[in-house]
């Protein structure tokens, strides 16, 4: 074997020197690879997030018209009593045909309607 006893801590120097050195080069190689990466991903990240915010507006409109299908399905749930009220009077009327027969049923209808609701309210305050 060799002696190299007077040359094994500048060796020693030596390796840590050039440890250090190829830290330092990798460290530097890297940071310009992510940089180069942002730079490739930047567009496509600006494109992403475009999408998100149109789907969120898209999500914000589908709620809203179902918020206003919701009330328009109210309405017509309130008007179908009054239409087969409409309907049945129609029926039961002989006389009744085509639209004035529909205008003349609606019409009963809506003032026995306002006969039932005046008899409720006389027989409320009477309770009262």
């Amino acid at each position: 074997m060799f002696n190299i006893y007077p040359y094994n801590y500048w060796i020693l120097y030596a390796a840590i020197a050039a440890l250090i050195i190829t830290i330092i080069v990798s460290a530097v190689q890297i940071l310009k690879e992510l940089k180069s990466m942002a730079d490739f991903l930047k567009p496509r990240m600006d494109h992403l997030q475009t999408n998100v915010k149109l789907a969120t507006i898209k999500m914000e409109a589908m709620d809203e018209k179902k918020k206003e299908n919701a009330k328009k399905n109210k309405l017509i749930l309130a008007a179908l009593p009054i239409l087969l009220a409409v309907y049945q009077a129609y029926k039961k009327d002989d006389e009744a045909v085509g639209a004035k027969g529909v205008v003349k049923a609606a019409k009963t209808v809506i003032t026995n309607r306002q006969e039932e609701q005046k008899f409720i309210k006389k027989v409320a305050s009477a309770i009262r």
